[in-house]
């Protein structure tokens, strides 16, 4: 699918865009035309770049090193593409812990990649924007709902203004080096979680009764799992529409399935990716809390994230005026 937009560009041909997220690295490679542009490369590398290092405010040496090893993969993928412009954004993990300026420094050192340390509400900014490019939000004020390794951000909006966003850190890595929960999630584990969102979440909860969101968008990551489990389809990453809705009773299946499977069981699933196997129940489980939470009648989940929401912010500064030379 091509994403359009009213620019023409001519010099920039193709963008390349790494975000450098808590659990994973993604880079999307983008080719940009007169039409707009569409994505030819994309690939994601585990790091867990936080695990264990949340409390401390650090990136343990392992998880740095592992975080270096899959700048290099993306920085080979990038040049064999040729890319004219690459983009980096670091979120959660390089926000919060101290040495995460020296991880960039060393990006910079090593790979020549400039990585932008972003706010978590540039973040959340940038989620939105990415979902806008793969669905008509239209008028009315929707949810949208991005569970990450280190954070999760809401964003409550419509097609045309942003109305109220925030990050908060309940990402599931976090959530997971917090509550430590068994191969098969204990209730009163769920328990935990659940006491915990309700002391974070009480503003996210005026917010969505101020503006009468009735949508919860749910963007990439696990939202993709969430779908392919719905779908039954092999990988998230096979599904070629850009958005679908999950009927509300179907995710409720969904849920009581994760909290009753064992981490192996999750590991077999071929909808589920080994690197979301360990996650998945805590995530499911905030999904179901929020439900709760709000009278939402209506989950959709989108395909695009922070990524894509970068590529539309990219374009929309570039220099668009300039003609090809003779």
């Amino acid at each position: 699918m091509v994403i359009r937009y009213c620019a023409y560009l001519y010099l920039v041909k193709r963008i390349a865009v790494i975000d450098c997220g808590t659990n994973t690295f993604n880079l999307l490679v983008a080719e940009v035309t007169s039409e707009g542009w569409s994505v030819i490369f994309h690939n994601k590398v585990a790091v867990k770049l936080g695990e264990g290092g949340f409390e401390e405010k650090i990136i343990h040496p392992h998880r740095f090193a592992r975080g270096l090893d899959a700048l290099l993969v993306h920085k080979s993928a990038i040049d064999n593409l040729e890319c004219d412009h690459t983009f980096a954004f670091a979120t959660s993990a390089l926000r919060e812990a101290s040495n995460g300026p020296h991880f960039i420094e060393k990006a910079k050192e090593l790979f020549a990649i400039d990585i932008e340390l972003i706010s978590g509400d540039r973040e959340a900014e940038l989620i939105c924007e990415g979902v806008r490019s793969s669905m008509d939000l239209g008028d009315e004020p929707v949810c949208i709902m991005d569970i990450g390794g280190g954070s999760t951000e809401f964003v409550i909006a419509n097609a045309h203004e942003i109305f109220w966003k925030k990050s908060y850190l309940l990402g599931v890595s976090r959530l997971t080096d917090r509550i430590q929960p068994s191969d098969r999630i204990e209730s009163s584990q769920l328990r935990e979680l659940e006491g915990i969102l309700h002391e974070e979440l009480s503003d996210l909860k005026e917010s969505l009764k101020q503006h009468k969101v009735s949508r919860l968008v749910g963007s990439s990551g696990s939202f993709d799992t969430l779908r392919a489990l719905h779908f039954r389809d092999a990988i998230a990453d096979a599904m070629p529409a850009l958005h679908a809705d999950i009927p509300l009773t179907a995710f409720q299946s969904i849920h009581q399935w994760l909290l009753k499977s064992s981490l192996a069981d999750r590991v077999k699933h071929p909808a589920i990716p080994s690197i979301r196997a360990q996650y998945m129940p805590l995530a499911a489980h905030l999904v179901y809390f929020l439900l709760g939470y709000h009278p939402f009648s209506q989950l959709t989940h989108s395909a695009y994230s922070l990524k894509e929401g970068a590529i539309q912010s990219i374009i929309s500064k570039l220099d668009c005026t300039e003609t090809p030379s003779a």
